[in-house]
């Protein structure tokens, strides 16, 4: 009987220390993906490593263009956030990084919408209830720079989709969840100060 137990006493702890460990593990390739692109962004020119040509494969795939074009980026000074923007909020982008609603409008036209994980994947959006009204937050988008200031925050339901509707003005949406409820979305809003 007490082997019985032992056995599965260690069946038990070896259970929990594998799911402690996922999430670990799908935050760090999460890290390590956006390190490798934000790496190649910082070292130009384009190289062609081995590890590199990898990067730019993945490049490729998730933008939908030449690996010559620098991702697009986004930086928040104030919570340490610098991240490369991937072209779609499905769950399989969001798990390497911030992404761009398909229903965003050009950054001089209208809503710029991006959405991004708070506590899995990287979690890079896991300070955005940190900013308030005056922040900084840089966009890079088609090899520019737009320079947005935080207006306001707010939380609404996740099903509110009016939050990246296009109002004709130049703004900047961030979208994340809630940690206490999956049904909520934190929203920071942003006016563009210089492109």
């Amino acid at each position: 009987m007490d082997q019985k137990r032992v056995v599965i006493g260690r069946a038990i702890l070896a259970l929990g220390l594998l799911l402690l460990l996922l999430p670990l593990a799908r935050w760090g390739v999460a890290f390590y993906w956006q390190q490798q692109v934000l790496r190649q962004i910082d070292s130009q020119p384009w190289k062609s490593t081995p590890l590199e040509e990898f990067i730019n494969a993945r490049i490729a795939a998730r933008w939908q263009e030449s690996p010559a074009q620098e991702p697009d980026q986004i930086e928040i000074p104030k919570i340490g956030l610098k991240a490369a923007i991937l072209p779609g909020v499905t769950p399989a982008d969001l798990k390497l990084g911030p992404g761009l609603y398909p229903q965003s409008a050009a950054p001089l036209e209208g809503n710029v919408s991006i959405a991004a994980h708070r506590g899995v994947y990287g979690a890079w959006f896991r300070h955005l209830d940190k900013l308030e009204p005056g922040d900084e937050i840089l966009v890079r988008l088609d090899g520019r720079q737009y320079k947005y200031s935080v207006r306001e925050q707010f939380i609404t339901h996740d099903r509110d989709w009016s939050i990246i509707e296009s109002s004709g003005k130049p703004e900047l949406t961030l979208t994340t969840c809630l940690f206490t409820d999956s049904s909520k979305r934190l929203v920071v809003k942003a006016d563009l100060v210089e492109p």
